[in-house]
């Protein structure tokens, strides 16, 4: 009894010590949970606000144009550039414009069109200008560009997408939310993310299923990802897929939805959304899959191709109804389904939609790519850079939409006559063709070959093949680097040359006829005579002209006679960028295909007198010699060039501000049968006419002359002063103290009356000096 009683006691201190030990634990508990929530809210906020500042520096550098991929050149709008309202407007849609009065910082900008102007509001933070407008006149050409009431001389639009990945792409326009039909909208919702424009970027109870599935497994599988969260995974994160990468690709999420509206976000993500590929096209965005699969506007699809598209989200290669077409009908129904299920189809559309067929149109991967050629080029050469720039920063590149469109269309003309000629023989001729700017290098347009479906080896940069005579130039300008001059004289008729311990060599001109005479050396290169130009070489050394074309960036020919008429292979693109010596005053520049702030230092590799010589040489190839089939059909420009016959035809020509070659043969090194003015140079004319009409800037009037040039009116006969009895004039391009002094006698000697005790023979006006610049 007593002991019960000292329990009895002792019981409430206990009860009380232990009630008290709870509520501490309760407390500490407490406070844990409390610093424990603020520790996870403050890392919540830093990690949302560290994200947050990945979103707002993209859209800080214009959202479509910072974004990961490989981007052509920047188009620069001028005065008299051919442009019609509806083209123009079509390239706006292409690089990111909107046609919207009001758009977000998402898009590059906004743009409305008027009767004959386009007014374009470009999203560039409130800087000047906040108005661009660019009128037009009846001709489809650009006839002024203001910004904010100002005339500009020039106007700079956002680059156009070439590709997202190492995949070759189509043109592709750039939708706004009211360009996608409303059923595509139903069927990609209903698929992939029913409840888009509810939530805010990330469906928890998604993330929480797709937790659950993959729980106790480092590397996360799908599901839960919203239309939000895929836009981000495909323009902003790598394709890994880890708890971290899942993370982010929330957090993105949630800050993109408070900076974007749904419509946008929607919009860029049928922009992106990767969508198979056929043939060597990558299909990206809804509005390509229609063209590449259908081959029909976005608009025109039926809701059989609207469903199949948005079933092909999923897995593009699974669901390919180019490549999987039971595969894509099946899951084509399932999204017929899902749009029943939320009501935006009757159950009795869905089933007569089921048992429709899947037809797919034909597809010519020629017509939809975009500079295959040049994207691979750019890949080589520039791998490390690439390959960073489809995780993080874009890459400009040189190319030149407008230019690449006129040369597979001047390619695929004259490829048109030359089939007619080849393929009833079995034969399928070849092409190659390159353009760039002779004073940066900028390479403005490549095209490798005929059909990149058929054949990837890009002709232009790889194809070696011997140039023929478009590589005499380089022997005419050793020759002129030597003290030679354009009027000294060399015979045309059979030689033959001793060379490398007693060989020897017998060339024959191009047909196998002879003058029979003295000739001027220009004389030799304006029409292309074999035996005058070995002539040439062997007088200026053989070592001399091989150690002259490797300055010019050629390969260094075997020094023997033969090397004058162009037996060592080159590529078109160093062949171009040897011509572009030419055009630059002598200096020497290296082929560019990705923009850069750091070029490459010039390397004078000739004087700048002799370039404009070489020039004169090659303008009286086109004005009298092999490719006077060209003469005048680039209207106000001075154009220089050369044709090479060899196995193949080529033709290399240039304005003073572009220059282009063009090559044309077989791949098996087969005989062409056509002169480089038969097979290239048709080529070369429209396009170099087409580039020129289209960008005035490319052409010019005259080539810029050096001093110490003489331009000296000749008689040809006899290459003295031409006087007013001769009956032929020539106008020549020759260094000052090479230029004639005497006058031509041949014809009789023209006296003025008012200086004939004298007996001065009149030459004012015979002789232009340096003073009188530029020659045309």
């Amino acid at each position: 009894m007593g002991l019960k009683k000292t329990f009895s006691s002792v019981n409430p201190a206990i009860n009380g010590r232990a009630n008290g030990k709870a509520k501490r634990l309760i407390r500490i508990s407490i406070v844990i949970l409390i610093l424990a929530a603020s520790a996870l809210a403050f890392l919540f906020i830093h990690s949302y606000r560290s994200y947050a500042k990945i979103v707002d520096a993209r859209m800080a550098h214009g959202y479509l144009v910072s974004r990961a991929g490989i981007y052509a050149a920047p188009r620069t709008l001028r005065a008299g550039q051919k442009y019609s309202r509806d083209a123009l407007a079509a390239i706006l849609r292409r690089a990111g414009y909107v046609e919207n009065e009001d758009v977000s910082e998402v898009w590059n900008g906004g743009f409305t069109v008027r009767n004959d102007s386009i007014e374009i509001r470009p999203n560039n933070n409130g800087s000047y200008p906040s108005l661009v407008r660019i009128k037009f006149e009846p001709q489809d050409r650009i006839a002024e560009i203001t910004g904010d009431d100002i005339v500009l001389d020039a106007f700079r639009l956002a680059p156009e997408s070439l590709t997202n990945n190492l995949s070759k792409s189509s043109a592709r326009t750039q939708l706004s939310f009211k360009d996608i039909p409303p059923m595509l909208v139903h069927a990609i919702t209903s698929i992939e993310d029913r409840r888009f424009f509810d939530h805010h970027g990330v469906d928890i109870v998604g993330v929480a299923r797709a937790l659950l599935r993959n729980v106790g497994d480092e590397r996360i599988g799908q599901g839960g990802s919203t239309i939000t969260q895929q836009l981000i995974k495909n323009t902003y994160l790598t394709p890994e897929r880890t708890l971290r990468r899942k993370y982010a690709e929330a957090m993105l999420a949630l800050t993109l939805e408070r900076r974007l509206s749904k419509e946008d976000i929607f919009a860029l993500y049928c922009n992106e959304v990767y969508l198979g590929q056929r043939d060597a096209i990558a299909v990206r965005g809804v509005d390509q899959a229609a063209h590449v699969y259908f081959g029909k506007e976005l608009k025109a699809l039926t809701l059989t191709e609207a469903a199949t598209i948005a079933g092909m989200i999923q897995s593009p290669t699974r669901y390919s109804p180019a490549q999987q077409n039971a595969a894509a009908r099946e899951r084509r129904n399932t999204v017929l389904g899902t749009m029943a299920r939320d009501g935006f189809i009757t159950l009795d559309e869905a089933a007569a939609t089921a048992k429709e067929p899947l037809s797919v149109a034909n597809f010519d991967p020629a017509r939809e790519s975009v500079a295959p050629y040049f994207i691979d080029y750019v890949n080589r050469v520039n791998s490390p850079t690439v390959s960073e720039s489809l995780e993080g920063a874009p890459i400009i590149t040189t190319l030149d939409l407008d230019l690449e469109r006129l040369a597979l269309d001047a390619i695929k003309h004259q490829l048109d006559r030359l089939d007619r000629v080849y393929q009833p023989r079995g034969l399928t001729p070849q092409v190659a063709l390159v353009a760039l700017d002779p004073k940066t290098g900028k390479v403005l347009a490549m095209v490798g070959g005929r059909d990149y479906a058929q054949s990837q080896l890009n002709r232009a940069t790889d194809a070696q093949r011997q140039p023929g005579s478009t590589f005499k130039p380089f022997v005419y300008a050793a020759a002129l680097e030597s003290g030679m001059s354009p009027l000294q004289l060399f015979k045309d008729a059979p030689q033959e040359f001793s060379y490398a311990a007693g060989r020897k060599y017998r060339p024959a001109n191009y047909g196998g006829g002879f003058t029979m005479r003295d000739l001027p050396m220009r004389d030799g290169l304006i029409k292309s005579l074999n035996v005058v130009t070995v002539d040439v070489a062997m007088q200026t050394g053989l070592a001399r002209v091989a150690n002259t074309a490797l300055k010019f960036g050629l390969p260094r020919p075997t020094p023997y006679p033969a090397l004058a008429l162009g037996t060592t292979e080159v590529t078109p693109l160093q062949l171009t960028a040897a011509y572009a010596v030419f055009a630059n005053g002598g200096k020497k520049i290296e082929p560019q295909v990705i923009v850069s702030e750091a070029m490459s230092p010039d390397d004078q590799v000739i004087a700048p007198t002799t370039a404009f010589i070489i020039t004169d040489m090659l303008q009286g190839v086109i004005d009298h010699g092999t490719a006077r089939a060209a003469r005048g059909s680039i209207a106000n420009t001075a154009v220089a060039g050369k044709t090479g016959t060899s196995r193949d035809g080529w033709f290399v020509g240039y304005t003073p501000n572009l220059v282009c070659a063009v090559w044309i043969g077989f791949d098996d090194n087969q005989q062409l049968g056509l002169t480089g003015a038969e097979a290239a140079l048709p080529v070369w004319t429209e396009f170099m006419k087409g580039a020129i009409d289209f960008r005035p800037e490319l052409g010019g009037t005259s080539f810029d002359q050096p001093e110490g040039i003489t331009i000296a009116e000749v008689d040809p006969d006899t290459d003295e002063l031409a006087t007013g009895k001769c009956p032929m004039h020539e106008r020549v391009a020759l260094l000052t103290e090479q230029a004639p002094t005497s006058e031509c006698f041949r014809h009789n000697v023209y006296f003025d009356s008012s200086d004939l005790n004298s007996h001065r023979p009149v030459t004012q006006g015979l002789i232009r000096t340096v003073t009188e610049r530029n020659l045309s």
